[in-house]
């Protein structure tokens, strides 16, 4: 009977361990070169004046990859998706009917009371929207505002080259800037949508994510 229960422990343990392994996230196919690469280009050089730029390494292969006229297109932008996709908090799904899907990001990041952070968003969007995308949640704070339940500014970025509104290509990456108000280990639910009616049912917008937050 032990032997029974002790086994079971271990299962529990590997279960729970797989689950909390970030996931990789999947290719999106069919995307238009010239556009991506364009928009690839305005997001390094967004990225370059925040607090938290994309590692070298990273900006390098990067920058070899956009600077091509590739041969093979569809490799290619596999291959600066699996560059950024490494960066992205969360990816966001919006498919034909409009309806938005979230889900965690193989990013693992480290929050510090009142020091904001950078992080990158994953857009698939297949319904070619171009409303603007819209973030609430759980935890979620307006900026400037303080509350003992809300603790983290969560702000997309707007200003050039980015706009509120998608841009309706199939595939783009956001810019998304965290600012904890208050340490410790908090969650926070990122919940999504493009428009009243938008959200996917079964609560499948929403993506709820533990941080731990460090002291100033």
């Amino acid at each position: 009977m032990f032997r029974i229960f002790f086994l079971v422990q271990i299962l529990m343990f590997f279960t729970v361990l797989r689950i909390d392994v970030q996931p990789t996230l999947p290719i999106v196919e069919e995307v238009e070169w010239a556009p991506f690469r364009e928009h690839c280009r305005q997001l390094l050089r967004a990225l370059d004046k925040t607090t938290s730029p994309l590692p070298e390494q990273t900006v390098y292969r990067l920058t070899m990859l956009l600077q091509r006229n590739p041969d093979d297109p569809a490799a290619t932008c596999a291959a600066v998706q699996k560059l950024l996709d490494a960066h992205c908090l969360i990816a966001i799904n919006i498919n034909a009917e409009s309806r938005v899907k979230a889900m965690r990001g193989p990013a693992e990041i480290q929050l510090h009371q009142d020091k904001p952070l950078w992080t990158l968003l994953k857009v698939h969007n297949n319904g070619g929207v171009t409303h603007a995308l819209r973030l609430s949640g759980s935890g979620l704070v307006r900026r400037g505002a303080d509350s003992t339940d809300r603790w983290l500014e969560a702000v997309l970025m707007t200003e050039a080259p980015f706009t509120p509104e998608l841009t309706g290509q199939r595939l783009e990456y956001r810019l998304l800037r965290l600012i904890p108000r208050q340490s410790g280990k908090r969650e926070a639910v990122f919940q999504f949508d493009v428009g009243q009616g938008t959200q996917d049912l079964g609560f499948r917008a929403e993506v709820p994510i533990l941080f731990s937050v460090r002291k100033k």
